[in-house]
């Protein structure tokens, strides 16, 4: 189980949320550094939804630093964040600090130096900024700069088993499963995620299969052709 922390501008929040993060047993955190702030989601907008519905509440955000008993704090995205903040963050704990949010390859080594022990390749499900590139098109220049230093992963448009065997070809050691795993709750459950894990699996499997492969390392970045790329 990782926690996925937005850096609060107030640092004594952001290391109390660490705290509870290694009190509830996580065994890594992942900093999410692509939202200075919140993107411009015209369908939100339209439908008036900026905030929790009545009655719904992020519970963690209950009783940390500068709030009185039982209140919540706000979560207000940090614009000034930086790279001391990131190196900050990591200080704070014992735990392997994950970076989420990075497209480019001089972020990621950045956040190499400043000691990730790892590094999301991610969008945000393209709900940030329209004009972001795609995930899959950043992975292998970032997964080239990391060059083996720290694991890379994919996080975004994963819906079927092909995709993650792309993901792996480019560079990725693992990918992120985000929306098939909501719909899989929201449908049935527990169980309905766990079918959408046994899903991927298996799709998984067969996909490797056909092409050609064994193992994950069977994969390369060769197999995978755009455009009017050649062989």
């Amino acid at each position: 189980m990782w926690f996925l922390l937005y850096p609060h501008p107030r640092r004594e929040v952001t290391e109390a949320l660490v705290r509870r993060a290694e009190e509830a047993g996580c065994s890594a955190l992942v900093v999410t550094v692509d939202s200075p702030l919140l993107g411009r989601r015209t369908r939100d907008l339209r439908n008036g939804f900026t905030d929790l519905p009545p009655g719904c509440a992020a519970e963690n955000m209950r009783d940390l630093p500068g709030a009185a008993p039982g209140a919540l704090t706000d979560i207000p995205l940090h614009p000034a964040a930086s790279w001391r903040d990131f190196a900050e963050t990591v200080g704070m704990t014992s735990l392997p600090v994950w970076i989420k949010g990075v497209l480019h390859p001089a972020d990621a080594r950045l956040a190499v130096g400043h000691g990730a022990a790892g590094v999301i390749v991610s969008n945000h499900g393209g709900r940030q900024c329209d004009a972001a590139a795609a995930a899959v098109d950043c992975l292998p220049a970032v997964a080239d700069a990391v060059a083996g230093a720290v694991p890379v992963l994919l996080d975004g448009g994963i819906r079927r088993a092909d995709d993650v065997a792309v993901a792996l070809a480019l560079g990725a050691a693992a990918v992120g499963v985000g929306r098939p795993v909501l719909w899989g709750l929201a449908a049935a459950g527990e169980a309905g995620v766990r079918e959408v894990l046994r899903t991927l699996l298996a799709e998984y499997d067969h996909t490797l299969a056909l092409c050609g492969g064994r193992r994950n390392t069977d994969l390369s970045a060769d197999m995978v052709v755009r455009g009017d790329a050649r062989w």
